[in-house]
C-alpha cells in the first residue's frame, strides 16, 4: 500500500509543476507628444492664443518625470526605471527620466522590463519630489544644466519651457515658465512644487510585443483651469514668484493625458523619433551619478 501511494503522489507533483505559470517579463517604451490647443505642438511658431489672451510661441521644452509607477489588476505596483540601468535600489537616478525637445531620443522613454500582466493605472511625479530634487543629484549634462541656485532651494528645474509672447506693447518678448522649489520674500521658507498625477489605464502586458503607452502634454492647459494665468502680470521670469509656481502647479492637474491607442494626431516628439529612425545611434545622453 505504502509503495502504491507513491507513483500517485510524484503523479500530482508532475501535475502541479505542469499547471504552474511561468510569469514573462516585457519591455515597455513611453512616447513622449505635446499638443497645444488641441492641435500638435509645432516649435518657433507664434500661433498660439493662452485663455489669457496671449499671444506665444515655444522653442523648446526641458522636464523631468519621476517615479512612474504601473498598478497591476491585483494591486502590484511597480516603479518604472531606465532600460539601459537595472539596479533601482542602488541607482536613484534610475527612476528619473529627462526629456527635452531638443533631444530627439528623449521623447521615447525606454523602460526596463517588468511582469507580463493586466495593469489598470499609472501615476507618477511631474518633476522631481523633495527626496530626489537635491544638488548634486545629477553630475553631467545636460540632467545637471537643469540646476536650481541654492539662494532659491537648490535641486533642479521641474521644467523649462522656453519660448516668446507678444508683451502688451505687441513686442516679442521672452517666455521663460521655469517651474521648481520656490520661496518666500525673504527666502526663509522654501516650498516643494512638484506634484503627482494618477490616470486609469488599460495595459495588458505582452512578453513577444512592443508595450506602448503614450504620454502627452496638453500646453495650453498650463494658463487655465482652475486659473488664467496672465504672461503679462507674471512677467517673464517666475523662479523667484511662488504665486506664479503655485497657479501652475494647480493648473498642471489636467496638462497630461495618457492612452494605450496612438493619438490621432502627429507632434513634434513623433517628428523627432522619425528622425532619430533615419539617423545613425548616438550614445545615450542618461548620466548617471558617479561616485
Amino acid at each position: 500500500m505504502k509503495n502504491g501511494l507513491i507513483p500517485f503522489i510524484l503523479a500530482l507533483a508532475m501535475m502541479s509543476a505542469s499547471c504552474t505559470k511561468t510569469v514573462g517579463y516585457g519591455d515597455t517604451e513611453i512616447h513622449i507628444s505635446y499638443t497645444a490647443n488641441g492641435r500638435p505642438l509645432t516649435l518657433d511658431s507664434l500661433c498660439y492664443v493662452n485663455e489669457a489672451g496671449n499671444h506665444f510661441l515655444v522653442n523648446e521644452i526641458q522636464w523631468f518625470i519621476s517615479k512612474i509607477t504601473l498598478v497591476s489588476e491585483q494591486g502590484d505596483q511597480y516603479v518604472l526605471g531606465h532600460r539601459e540601468v537595472t539596479t533601482l535600489l542602488e541607482i536613484p537616478q534610475e527612476k528619473v527620466f529627462y526629456i527635452d525637445t531638443n533631444i530627439p531620443e528623449s521623447q521615447t522613454l525606454a523602460i526596463a522590463s517588468i511582469p507580463c500582466q493586466r495593469y489598470v493605472s499609472m501615476r507618477f511625479t511631474f518633476g522631481l519630489d523633495q527626496e530626489d530634487n537635491v544638488t548634486g543629484f545629477f553630475t553631467n549634462p545636460p540632467e545637471s544644466n537643469m540646476f536650481w541656485p541654492d539662494p532659491l532651494g537648490g535641486g533642479y528645474h521641474y521644467m523649462k519651457l522656453n519660448g516668446k509672447y507678444l508683451d502688451e506693447n505687441g513686442d516679442l518678448a521672452p517666455m521663460n515658465i521655469h517651474l521648481g522649489i520656490g520661496q518666500n520674500d525673504n527666502h526663509t521658507e522654501f516650498y516643494q512644487n512638484y506634484f503627482t498625477v494618477e490616470f486609469p489605464l488599460n495595459l495588458e502586458l505582452e512578453e513577444d510585443a512592443t508595450n506602448v503607452i503614450h504620454l502627452n502634454m496638453n500646453i495650453g492647459n498650463w494658463f487655465r483651469n482652475p486659473h488664467t494665468y496672465d504672461i503679462n502680470a507674471f512677467g517673464s521670469a517666475i523662479m523667484q514668484n511662488q504665486e506664479a509656481q503655485r497657479i501652475l502647479k494647480e493648473n498642471g492637474h489636467d496638462v497630461f493625458e495618457v492612452s494605450t491607442a496612438a493619438p490621432q494626431h502627429s507632434s513634434v516628439a513623433q517628428t523627432l523619433r522619425d528622425i532619430m529612425k533615419k539617423a545613425s545611434p548616438k550614445p545615450h545622453f542618461y548620466s548617471l551619478k558617479k561616485s
